[in-house]
């Protein structure tokens, strides 16, 4: 029952109306429409906002609604549109317009400096000009609103190294080499002539996580 609960009554915002200016991309309209519909928006304060329906406006306000703009144009070059690239409209009439952005890539850093959610990519001389407006919504009424389908997947690649085939095949001087360039991952024990795992490094658990092969 919980778990109905969080998929089809939770509150969230999502892209509800789109009012297309320009649109002379490959992508039509109704794909475009529901490229951004799906994409994420994080808010916490959608408690503060009303249901359309139970808004006295006819179909939007800044009481039950919030407003995005995009406009890209690639004159010169091909060019891609990301989550990043939509502006909030109206700040002044909005209290709330500091509270409601995209989720990129990776929403716990406060700088936006990760890789941000492609909606689309644009060809030499093509644009896209645009007003979407965000509504508030429950899963109920469409998968947009459900906080639940609101996810990412990121792939981390992992290797595991035969320590036994490295210790026979490889002298002590490329043994001494590749635990200087990683002394997270490995120790060299001259005594033995012994390449083994940094067991203190890779018990705990927050250094493991932070960190893949690659980096370590």
């Amino acid at each position: 029952s919980l778990r109905r609960v969080m998929i089809n009554e939770v509150p969230t915002f999502a892209i509800d109306l789109l009012f297309i200016e320009i649109n002379s991309s490959v992508m039509h309209d109704e794909f475009l429409s529901h490229r951004l519909g799906l994409l994420p928006l994080f808010s916490n304060f959608a408690h503060e906002f009303r249901y359309t329906r139970e808004c006295d406006c006819e179909q939007y306000c800044s009481k039950c609604s919030f407003k995005f703009s995009l406009d890209i144009y690639a004159e010169k070059f091909p060019q891609s549109i990301f989550s990043t690239d939509l502006n909030t409209i109206d700040k002044k009439e909005n209290f709330f317009y500091q509270q409601i952005n995209p989720i990129h890539y990776s929403s716990l850093k406060e700088t936006l400096d990760q890789k941000p959610i492609l909606i689309g990519k644009l060809g030499i001389g093509q644009r896209i000009k645009l007003v979407a407006i965000a509504k508030k919504g429950i899963g109920k009424e469409h998968a947009k609103w459900s906080p639940i389908s609101v996810i990412k997947i990121k792939k981390i690649p992992f290797f595991l190294f035969d320590l036994k085939e490295i210790n026979k095949k490889i002298n002590s001087k490329t043994k001494e080499k590749i635990s200087q360039i990683l002394p997270n991952l490995f120790i060299f024990e001259k005594s033995k002539n012994n390449l083994k795992y940094n067991q203190i490094f890779l018990s705990k658990e927050e250094n493991f996580s932070q960190f893949d092969l690659l980096t370590l």
